[in-house]
């Protein structure tokens, strides 16, 4: 337990530590063109990856992606509450609110779900190869509730179903009814009982990061001569910037995803 606070300290720290990078390359590069401040972003991205794996190597500390989302999405949610939404209308208001907080209920949700969890009672499958399993009729499926370790019969199955697909997880150790992916952003598999929460987060958190671009957009026009005004909100301009250019490439990398 001590060392999964560290690993989600260290990742909450350096995501405050990379949006800060971001922050200095988009104030230092301003007067450049877009790209190049792009490249750099995406640049560092990938120097936090590295960074990533090192402290897995020589630390034995893993990262926490689940941790790292939560930052941003929050991060995200800071930063429009605070430096944006003075500029913006009351209907794309609304809309940004309520995406976050379904971002950040069902993240919560999706992190502790069961997405259908199984074992089987003929010890035969054990000594296959784990990948997918067929069960027949005549053998009983049990179905385990991960977190409360209460098991019972499977009554949702029809009568009519002849085979149930499952597969193997090497990062649970367990079979997944359905099993679709073990998705590392949420730490959790997607499989039968939280695909369609899974597919409504992969659909809401591009349609906020659209949002929230579209958002910044609307500041913009209040700091086009920020370099000729020594005002607060002309420091706080990069953190605008730096945060829109963000949550387009997270849009682009999850779209080519």
């Amino acid at each position: 337990m001590h060392r999964k606070w560290m690993s989600a300290c260290i990742s909450a720290l350096s995501a405050l530590a990379m949006h800060f990078a971001f922050a200095i390359i988009v104030h230092l590069w301003f007067s450049a063109s877009v790209f190049p401040i792009i490249i750099m972003i995406v640049g560092t991205l990938f120097l936090w990856i590295i960074c990533g794996g090192w402290c897995r190597r020589q630390l034995g500390l893993s990262p926490s992606a689940p941790t790292f989302v939560f930052f941003n999405v929050f991060f995200l949610w800071g930063v429009y509450i605070f430096l944006i939404r003075k500029d913006v209308g009351p209907a794309m208001d609304a809309a940004f609110n309520t995406q976050c907080l379904v971002l950040a209920v069902g993240l919560w949700r999706m992190l502790l779900s069961d997405p259908g969890y199984v074992i089987y009672e003929n010890t035969f499958a054990d000594s296959m190869d784990q990948t997918i399993f067929s069960e027949t009729k005549t053998d009983q499926l049990v179905s385990v509730d991960h977190f409360s370790g209460t098991i019972g019969n499977d009554e949702t199955a029809s009568d009519n179903r002849l085979f149930v697909r499952a597969r193997y997880c090497r990062k649970c150790k367990a079979h997944v009814d359905r099993f679709d992916h073990h998705c590392p952003a949420i730490g959790n598999c997607v499989g039968q009982r939280n695909h369609r929460l899974f597919i409504l987060l992969l659909v809401t958190f591009v349609s906020a990061e659209i949002c929230y671009f579209l958002c910044s957009i609307f500041c913009f026009p209040n700091f086009i001569n920020f370099r000729k005004r020594e005002t607060q909100a002309s420091h706080l301009v990069p953190w605008i910037i730096s945060t829109a250019l963000f949550a387009i490439i997270q849009v682009l990398w999850q779209m080519s995803g």
